[in-house]
């Protein structure tokens, strides 16, 4: 009979098993379906994606030449309006400028509405039904038919409508199209192709123009695998399609996905999931035997069973367990020797009864063990109880028992076992002392803190801070794993670290988790590892240092950055292209001076001109990000480092055409004025440094070097240790009074009479010679010492005028010249007040020359600097007018006293009627405005002759008066006849 449950059991298990065996393969069959559907569904999704993409590729590109063609069209009907004499020759130049920068268009040329070519080129003669039955907006790009050329290369005629008839006509090279299919990857055996309006391939991925101009039923036919899926006649490779319809252009793109890319894991699924499933068959033949022979050798475990109860009772005795039994019918407890050893009391025999068992146990357990003696009475339920037992000697023992209740000869009663617990519950009783303590503290510390397991990565416990930090509640904290508050970047290195235990690592470098909304915070974790309930776990707090690095990447970025463009700084630059380059790979550093972004800031203000270095500051990044590395070097500097030596041309030609580009300020166009230098690397220097120093240099050359750019070349470093050593010589020659003042009389044209007096700069050298004022006074205004001389000349003069009026002419006046960055620079009607007063020079006494440069930079303080010279009675006279940029303005708003005819007209002006002329119209003009006229250069009589006719009011030249020292001046004058002294008026 005890035969029959077993084999009941036996069929139990060999129906279960093979319920669950039909039911893993239906499971099985449906992920597999399922599976397949999805990976059909993401290929079906990313051929559209690729699709979509490559259709704004090419759009992109179509617009960019239809742009080109519409600039043509506008230059087109420019050149018909402001200069139709000349609008063949300059639209044939217009049309082959785009070209050259349109290298992709070829046969570029205007077409009349008949076909008929207007310029120099071979038009389509089918462009009459082509151009005028296209897809599309009737001002938009037309696209022919796909041709192949004379080279044997495919060609797309293209054609943009002119507004009074006709088209701008091109031929785009298939290589354009084919370039845009081979950017789209669409897997190891997918293909992107672009098919025009007459369904015709255009371009297909890998191919180059092998199968241009085939239909589009070469591609793909219907396959095997549903309606969406083709079989290319060209590769017989079975595809799932996608395509974009056309929209801006008659260019439409398809993207064939490889049934085998997209399903080749779909049949590895399929063979494991087969293999699954005959292998479940196998283990659950394998289960069912061995049940089969566990059954037979149940019925010899059951006599060892009984000797095994034996052996644990002799166990019992030995391990100190005793045995007890309570008596229902007697209400008697009685238990073995064991139970009296361990509680003091004796219960054998007759036993004892329970009041007298409840007098032992301690007061506070007493209901407790009551209620659980008569519950597990009434219930039947198995009796677990620990209580506190008071021995007679007077100490106190922690009890465990338990039972449960049998029939002995048909009388109820409980029976079971009891044990001392006392070293145990003490245990317990300080592990939950230390947990409380732990819980508290770890509840109350402000830092997010967590304990997880070590082997499954799950959250065992977390602190009230980390559920208000990052969102979570308790509950959902409990069922996630300490990878699901991280980004995916940062699980990797985490469990790197904690499979090899680098406590280092995960305290050292800064985490970055992810809170419940998806937002992100740098952290820097403190951790130990410790035993937790039972688990290999790890405690954790997390400190959020979020905003110290942000402060500290701001920080590095500011460091190595302008804050106004963008760029990065010439350190940051020189750090790079050392770290990457060392000492022997090539680059080239092209340094960019742009002259006049500091003028516009001063005269349009300083947000106009931050708002113009950002543009350019734009354009030099894309530069970088074309070419290399771009930086600024504040302020008017850049820097471009090209990484590729066949990318040099390209870049150069990049770079002009940016810094050619006009800036846009309030509607208005500025030219830039660019200066730029090229060093290569290692040829011109081993360190970065160098090259930036050459090309500098290079830029800032102002030799026989012509053009732009200047390369850098070892004898402009000579030339420039030169020019510094004459800087040095400059200053040297300030410190030690070197400098000279030379006079030379300015006189009456009719009467010869002194009128003023010039001051010439000197420079004597040790030989008795003199340098030449064009070797140092550039020199001078670069480095901005003309200041400093600029004030020793009006001193000197000042002093040479009390000298004069010594030697009886203080009647006449000292023209002193003043450079334009002296009166740029400074407060030139102060320091002549200065030199007035100080020397007690009377009114008129000095005189300044002014360059139209000087009026140039800024017109507003010029006006209001020679106002105040005209107040203190300095009159002001304007040099070499007619070869700057004269402007009537000046002549009208300031208060200018005279003009200085230059000397080139002056040379010819008795040979030359054009000469004659301008001088002619100046005189004029000066006297219609009521200022004087003096005319410099003259040298001949008959250029005095022919000025005195014309009605010059002054001369000065070689021919009356050559520049003197003073003490030949004192004796010139004293030369000249009394009334030929000039006295102002």
């Amino acid at each position: 009979m005890a035969d029959l449950p077993s084999r009941h059991s036996i069929r139990l298990i060999r129906t279960a098993g093979i319920i669950v065996g039909v039911a893993l393969g239906a499971v099985l069959a449906a992920v597999l379906i399922h599976d397949y559907s999805r990976r059909a569904a993401a290929a079906r999704s990313q051929g559209h994606a690729l699709a979509r993409g490559a259709q704004r590729l090419l759009d992109a590109q179509l617009h960019g030449l239809q742009r080109a063609l519409q600039g043509i069209v506008r230059d087109v009907q420019d050149i018909d309006s402001t200069a139709p004499g000349l609008a063949g020759q300059l639209i044939a130049k217009n049309i082959a400028g785009v070209g050259e920068r349109k290298t992709e268009l070829r046969d570029l040329m205007l077409v009349d509405a008949n076909g008929q070519a207007l310029t120099s080129g071979t038009p389509d003669p089918r462009i009459r039904e082509w151009a005028t039955t296209h897809v599309g907006d009737a001002a938009a790009l037309a696209l022919g038919p796909l041709t192949k050329g004379a080279d044997g290369r495919w060609n797309m005629p293209v054609a943009l409508p002119m507004p009074h008839g006709g088209w701008v006509f091109a031929r785009v090279n298939q290589a354009q199209f084919q370039d845009v299919v081979d950017h789209i990857d669409a897997g190891r055996h997918g293909v992107t192709a672009i098919t025009d309006r007459f369904a015709v391939i255009v371009a297909r991925t890998g191919s180059g123009d092998d199968v241009a101009g085939q239909p589009v039923s070469v591609l793909w036919a219907p396959g095997g695998l549903g309606g969406d899926v083709g079989l290319s006649k060209l590769d017989n490779t079975e595809r799932l399609v996608a395509s974009n319809d056309p929209a801006m252009y008659p260019l439409g793109v398809g993207v064939g996905i490889a049934v085998r890319d997209f399903m080749g894991p779909w049949y590895n699924f399929l063979g494991v999931s087969i293999a699954i499933w005959v292998l479940y068959w196998l283990g659950f033949a394998f289960l069912y035997r061995r049940v089969a022979e566990a059954d037979i050798a149940q019925r010899h475990h059951v006599s060892e069973l009984t000797e095994a109860t034996v052996r644990w009772r002799q166990a019992q005795r030995l391990g100190h367990t005793g045995t007890w039994r309570a008596d229902a019918r007697r209400n008697r407890l009685t238990w073995d020797a064991q139970v009296e050893g361990m509680l003091g009391v004796t219960a054998t025999g007759e036993g004892i009864d329970d009041a007298t068992f409840y007098g032992y146990i301690h007061p506070e357990d007493v209901e407790r063990s009551r209620e659980a003696f008569v519950h597990a009475w009434r219930t039947g339920a198995t009796l677990n109880l620990d209580f506190r037992w008071m021995r007679p000697d007077g100490t106190q023992r922690w009890i465990s028992g338990t039972g449960a209740i049998v029939e002995i000869e048909g009388e109820k009663a409980m029976t079971g076992t009891v044990v001392d617990a006392t070293s145990r519950i003490e245990t317990q009783r300080q592990l939950a002392e230390a947990e409380q303590r732990f819980r508290l503290m770890f509840e109350r510390t402000p830092l997010p803190a967590w304990v997880f397991d070590l082997d499954s990565l799950e959250f065992l416990e977390v602190n009230a801070a980390a559920m208000r930090n990052y969102g979570y509640s308790r509950a959902e904290f409990l069922r996630m794993a300490v990878i699901d508050i991280r980004p995916e970047s940062e699980v990797a290195p985490l469990q790197h670290a904690l499979a090899t235990q680098d406590t280092a690592t995960m305290m050292g470098r800064t985490w970055v988790h992810r809170r419940k909304d998806g937002s992100l915070l740098d952290v820097r974790i403190h951790t130990t590892a410790l035993e937790f309930m039972g688990h290999h776990a790890r405690l954790v707090l997390a400190e959020d240092v979020t905003e110290r690095s942000r402060a500290e990447r701001d920080l590095a970025w500011r460091a190595t950055h302008d804050m106004l463009t963008g760029l990065a700084n010439t350190e940051a630059l020189t750090d790079f292209l050392d770290r990457r380059f060392g000492t022997r790979r090539w680059y080239e550093v092209i340094y960019v001076h742009l002259r006049g972004l500091d003028l516009i800031s001063d005269t349009y203000g300083l947000e106009a001109g931050r708002t113009v270095l950002q543009q350019v500051g734009r354009r030099f990044a894309t530069l970088g990000t074309d070419f290399g590395m771009a930086a600024h070097r504040p302020s008017e500097r850049f820097l471009l480092a090209v990484m590729q030596p066949d990318k040099r041309e390209r870049a150069m030609e990049a770079l002009t055409s940016a810094v050619s580009e006009p800036v846009l300020l309030d509607g208005t166009w500025h030219a830039l004025d660019p200066e730029i230098g090229v060093a290569t690397h290692p040829a011109d220097g081993t360190s970065a440094e160098q090259i930036i120093a050459a090309a500098a240099m290079a830029a800032h050359f102002h030799g026989e070097t012509s053009g732009l750019p200047r390369p850098f070349d070892a004898s402009m470093a000579e030339r420039s240790i030169e020019r510094l050593r004459m800087a040095s010589r400059i200053r040297q020659a300030i410190d030690q009074n070197e400098f000279t003042l030379h006079f030379q009389p300015i006189l009456d044209t009719n009467t010869g009479r002194v009128q003023k007096l010039e001051a010439l700069l000197r420079w004597p050298s040790v030989d008795g010679t003199f340098v030449s004022p064009e070797d140092f006074i550039p020199l001078s205004e670069e480095t901005g010492l003309i200041v400093e001389i600029g004030r020793w000349v009006f001193e000197e003069a000042a002093q040479c005028h009390v000298a004069l009026e010594r030697a009886g002419h203080g009647a006449l006046t000292i023209a002193v010249n003043v450079s334009a960055v002296q009166f740029q620079r400074t407060d030139v009607a102060t320091d002549v007040g200065n030199a007035i007063e100080r020397f007690e020079l009377p009114r008129g006494a000095l005189a300044i020359e002014l360059t139209e440069s000087s009026l140039m930079a800024n017109r507003r303080s010029a006006m209001a600097a020679m106002r105040r010279l005209s107040a203190q009675g300095t009159h002001v006279s304007l040099d070499d007018f007619g070869t700057g940029f004269s402007s009537m303005a000046y002549l009208r708003d300031l208060p200018i006293d005279s003009l200085k005819i230059d000397r080139v007209f002056v040379s010819d002006v008795s040979t030359n009627e054009r000469s004659a002329s301008i001088c002619r119209a100046i005189i004029t003009l000066a006297h219609t405005l009521g200022m004087t006229v003096v005319a410099e250069g003259v040298e001949t009589q008959a250029q005095l002759a022919w000025l005195a006719a014309a009605g010059c009011d002054s001369v000065q030249g070689f021919h009356r008066a050559r520049p003197m020292a003073f003490d030949a001046l004192v004796d010139f004058l004293r030369d000249q006849p009394k009334d030929d002294v000039a006295i102002p008026g």
